[in-house]
């Protein structure tokens, strides 16, 4: 037996599949392919696959992961082929290899977030207001979190979560690349600052893009 990583994008219209379903998917895919797995044992054995960091619904991400084991000796790419003939538009195994970090060490992720708003002058007088806020000590949000078995809502300085941000515009387009807080521990969606930053400059954007393209460990090494 031995460990395998998937590395795999989610675009297009996959980008609306939940975590759940994106397990289920996967469950079904390798079985399709006809993967050697190892399967969990017990009662109800069924195969190992496990998920570092599941995505927010409606981003996209060239960074996703998933680790399965596998019995005997099929090459990492055969597995990546079988795979993708198998899995559905908008869902492809980028490459496979074996596990280098462990997935408690994920601390930020990159994302590259691109706004559209109505004119040109609304867009620069976000990206303005949004770098000064961003460069101050405090910028407030309500996060959902839990105390002991009850969900509530709490009060979270966004700043505190963020690592890095640059903000241009082109036209009516912002576009933000920001390293935020990614893990078990600490999380921050990019979709959460940018509901924040809209509601403190008094503007909202008409689309709204967001892709993942990194996760970091704790020692600013690329997560693989």
């Amino acid at each position: 037996m031995r460990a395998v990583r998937l590395n795999f994008s989610k675009t297009g219209r996959a980008i609306y599949i939940s975590h759940l379903d994106i397990n289920r998917m996967m469950t079904r895919a390798v079985r399709r392919a006809k993967l050697p797995m190892w399967y969990t044992e017990g009662f109800n054995p069924h195969p190992y696959l496990t998920f570092a960091l599941p995505l927010s619904l409606g981003q996209s991400s060239d960074c996703e992961y998933m680790d399965i084991r596998i019995e005997g000796d099929m090459s990492d790419e055969e597995i990546m082929n079988r795979l993708n003939e198998t899995l559905p538009e908008g869902v492809k195994i980028l490459s496979v290899g074996a596990p280098v970090h462990d997935a408690k060490e994920i601390e930020k992720a990159l994302y590259f977030v691109k706004l559209i708003f109505s004119d040109g002058q609304t867009a620069k007088l976000f990206a303005e207001r949004a770098r000064k806020l961003a460069d101050g000590e405090e910028l407030l949000a309500e996060k959902r979190g839990k105390k002991g078995h009850k969900k509530i809502m709490k009060q979270i300085n966004l700043i505190e979560f963020i690592y890095d941000l640059k903000i241009t515009t082109a036209e009516n387009f912002v576009n933000i690349q920001c390293v935020l807080a990614a893990g078990n521990t600490n999380n921050l969606n990019p979709a959460l600052l940018v509901e924040t930053l809209e509601k403190a400059i008094g503007v909202e954007h008409e689309t709204e893009y967001i892709v993942r393209r990194k996760l970091i460990t704790k020692n600013n090494e690329i997560f693989k």
